[in-house]
């Protein structure tokens, strides 16, 4: 198995002792985007917001700094991640302001119309069905809500040679197309340069 291929797929579900090492680098290496992406979601104190595939932890606990008054929820299909955004974020589940969780996004066990928001960083790339999942997404927010996707542009994306077969790269153009064949409305995405990346956020509502 190649070093590309191993590499990709512990980002996209980080594992056993390698999967822990991962989950510090990808902390560090996504703190940037959480920032951008959680100032471009406009988080009010009272929301209740979900951040899928939280990796580490970090976006959870700056959401919940923003949420002060409401309530985070997290989904990630790594065990190994949600072990290390529970000791990240002990704190804050001690007093029931977050809840993580072991799971599938494209399956969410919430309710209809429980989240005013929504957000994910760098966890597109390997969704098989894009639509049915950003669907599921739909179906669990409020009317009104907002949900916001970062990625690397795919031109950039391609640079790193990765494994087809595992991950999917996009456009801002394309990934609004998805949200809005999903039934979000106003779909549109931000580019921001980083480093010698265009990161991109796209941002619709429900």
């Amino acid at each position: 198995m190649g070093l590309m291929r191993k590499l990709a797929e512990q980002l996209s579900q980080p594992r056993g002792s390698w999967g822990q090492v991962v989950g510090v680098f990808l902390g560090r290496l996504n703190r940037p985007a959480n920032e951008w992406t959680l100032k471009l979601l406009e988080i009010q104190p009272a929301d209740r917001v979900l951040e899928v595939g939280f990796g580490p932890g970090v976006g959870i606990q700056e959401a919940a700094k923003l949420a002060s008054r409401g309530w985070v929820a997290g989904v990630d299909f790594s065990e190994t991640m949600v072990e290390q955004a529970t000791r990240r974020n002990a704190a804050l589940i001690a007093t029931g302001r977050v809840e993580l969780r072991y799971g599938d996004v494209s399956s969410l066990p919430d309710n209809d119309d429980t989240f005013d928001r929504v957000f994910g960083v760098n966890v597109i790339y390997p969704w098989r069905e894009p639509v049915a999942t950003l669907k599921e997404l739909r179906r669990v927010m409020k009317p009104g809500g907002r949900i916001a996707l970062y990625f690397v542009d795919k031109e950039d994306m391609k640079l790193w040679h990765p494994p087809a077969d595992l991950v999917t790269l996009y456009s801002g153009p394309e990934v609004a197309r998805l949200l809005a064949e999903a039934g979000f409305h106003e779909a549109r995405f931000v580019i921001k340069k980083r480093w010698f990346w265009n990161g991109v956020c796209a941002l619709a509502e429900k």
